[in-house]
């Protein structure tokens, strides 16, 4: 059974790549937690003291500065998958701002070849155009800055 072929989208692609680092945070926020509880951080009351050359025993699984090295690390990749959400947003902006500044021939190019990552080949024969005509379209859009070299 043949399954349906659904068209590639880049701003489809980036939506899903910013929704798994929204889940990849609240995981990394998730194991914070369960760190703080194992070491025994989140007391009923406000902490007034840590012990810090407290060892692991029965009562908290993980030592202090086993937890606070965890902890550390979950922090690092969260600020970093923020950095990469950050970055995909700002790429679906100034796609959606380039694609939108354009008309005619070259915004349909622009859309088959970048937002749906067709190939020339696929371009021009979607567009009823050849090869070439759909080169020469993109070497200006080269120039003025709206594709990448």
């Amino acid at each position: 059974m043949a399954t349906p072929k659904t068209e590639r989208n880049i701003l489809k692609d980036i939506d899903l790549q910013i929704m798994l680092c929204n889940e990849s945070i609240r995981t990394h926020r998730k194991s914070i937690e369960k760190v703080k509880r194992a070491c025994g951080w989140n007391g009923p009351q406000p902490v007034g003291g840590i012990d810090y050359s407290k060892q692991s025993s029965h009562s908290t699984p993980i030592a202090f500065i086993e937890g606070y090295e965890i902890i550390r690390k979950d922090e690092k990749k969260i600020e970093e998958l923020k950095e990469e959400r950050r970055d995909l947003h700002a790429t679906k902006r100034r796609i959606e701002k380039i694609y939108a500044s354009l008309s005619g021939d070259e915004a349909q190019i622009y859309y088959k070849r970048v937002i749906a990552k067709k190939t020339q080949a696929q371009t021009a024969r979607e567009l009823h155009m050849s090869e070439r005509q759909v080169q020469r379209i993109e070497k200006g859009m080269k120039k003025k800055g709206l594709l990448k070299k």
